[in-house]
C-alpha cells in the first residue's frame, strides 16, 4: 500500500476495505494449490478490562484457520482471522508447543478504520486444551477455544474466543 494509510468514509468505506482485503487474501490463498482451511464461527466475550477501549460484551465473529503442517500448509505458521461486523484481526503464529502455550504473534494486522500492523504484536494467544486442538486433517467439526490477552493491542483487555470450524 505504499506506506500510505487508507482512509475509510465511514461504515461503508469500512465494509469495502474489510471487504477487498478478504477478497485479496482468498485470492491468494485460492492459488495455492495444496493447502488446507477451516472456516467457521462463534463469539467472542471480553472481560472488564475491555470498556475502557470500547470492547465491552459478547461480539458475533467468522473465523478462518490455515493451521501449520496441515494439508500442504507451511510447516512453521499457522494463519488466523477473526472477522467482525466492525472489522477484522489477522494473525500469523508458529504454533509449535502445542496448546497450554502463550504465543506471540509473528505478525498481526487490524483493519478497523484502516489497516494496522505493530511493529511488536503484544496480544497473545492460548489455545486451550478443552477445544479439539490441533486441527487434524479431517472434515468433522472442530472446536476453537482461545484466550486473547492484550485484546487489538490493548493492554490488560482480554478476550476468550469460542468458535466451531470445519475444513472448507
Amino acid at each position: 500500500m505504499n506506506g500510505r494509510k487508507i482512509q475509510s468514509s465511514g461504515p461503508a468505506g469500512l465494509s469495502a476495505l474489510a471487504g477487498a482485503l478478504l477478497v485479496a487474501g482468498l485470492a491468494t490463498s485460492a492459488s495455492a494449490q495444496n493447502f488446507a482451511e477451516y472456516l467457521g464461527g462463534g463469539f467472542l466475550t471480553v472481560n472488564d478490562g475491555c470498556a475502557q477501549y470500547g470492547w465491552s460484551g459478547t461480539h458475533q465473529v467468522m473465523v478462518r484457520m490455515e493451521p501449520q503442517g496441515v494439508g500442504g500448509n507451511p510447516a512453521d505458521m499457522t494463519q488466523m482471522a477473526l472477522l467482525f461486523s466492525t472489522g477484522t484481526v489477522a494473525v500469523r503464529l508458529n504454533l509449535d508447543r502445542g496448546v497450554r502455550t502463550v504465543y506471540a504473534p509473528l505478525q498481526a494486522t487490524y483493519v478497523w478504520n484502516g489497516p494496522w500492523t505493530p511493529e511488536a504484536p503484544t496480544t497473545t494467544f492460548a489455545f486451550s486444551p478443552n477445544g479439539t486442538w490441533p486441527l487434524s486433517g479431517g472434515t468433522e467439526m472442530r472446536r476453537l477455544t482461545v484466550i486473547i490477552d492484550n485484546f487489538n493491542e490493548h493492554a490488560g483487555c482480554s478476550a476468550q474466543l469460542q468458535a466451531n470450524l470445519q475444513r472448507g
